[in-house]
């Protein structure tokens, strides 16, 4: 599994200050899994418990929650990610739906046997651990501040805020019209006729997945 994946655990933020060379045995030392999961399983449900600190391997995931008749979109996670830390810390059950966006692998590494390894690379990982988690709370924070946004060109300014311009000012959408729909909580022909009239406004010009603010 280590040596498959190697070039994943070296990206990883999870695995970062661990020596390359030590990430097979750390592994071993804590008896680390992983799981496959085809295109829209589920990997951890609402109100499940999670034990394992999970770390996307291969494909991609993404975190949902009901919205009425529809999901919202919370956030999405890539190789090298791990996700629902504070899930797994906290014990508690989690709060959003986790699903694979397209076939993917998670490594599992479990919560209890991390803190009790001697593994010289162990209190690094759990470390790591606890520094995403930090990150994506205050994401979480930032997100629920979008949503509570009435006005939807608000919600969709506060959006592009998250992604970074190149250096020519252009902004390359990273998801579909649909998927940034389901990310600020509206449907597609609601989001397509807000652009329109910012286009039509002169706030932004906007042709297939790139964007300019203006």
């Amino acid at each position: 599994m280590a040596t498959r994946y190697e070039t994943v655990t070296r990206r990883s933020r999870v695995f970062a200050g661990v020596d390359p060379s030590l990430h097979t045995d750390l592994l071993a030392a804590v008896r680390a899994a992983s799981q496959g999961y085809r295109r829209g399983d589920s990997i951890i449900r609402i109100g499940e418990q999670v034990s394992f600190f999970p770390v996307v391997l291969a494909g991609s995931v993404q975190a949902t929650v009901p919205r009425g008749a529809n999901t919202q979109i919370v956030e999405r996670f890539g190789p090298g990610d791990s996700f629902a830390e504070a899930v797994v810390v906290s014990e508690g059950a989690s709060p959003v739906e986790i699903s694979a966006l397209t076939d993917a692998r998670i490594l599992l590494i479990h919560k209890e046997r991390l803190a009790a390894s001697t593994h010289p690379g162990a209190a690094i990982v759990h470390a790591n651990l606890m520094q995403e988690m930090s990150k994506k709370l205050v994401h979480l924070s930032v997100r629920l501040n979008l949503l509570a946004e009435p006005r939807l060109r608000s919600r969709i300014l506060m959006s592009l805020d998250g992604i970074a311009p190149g250096d020519d000012g252009e902004i390359v959408l990273p998801y579909s019209r649909q998927d940034w729909a389901d990310y600020l909580g509206v449907n597609s022909k609601a989001l397509l006729r807000e652009l329109r009239r910012m286009q039509d406004d002169g706030l932004i010009e906007l042709a297939g997945k790139t964007l300019r603010v203006l």
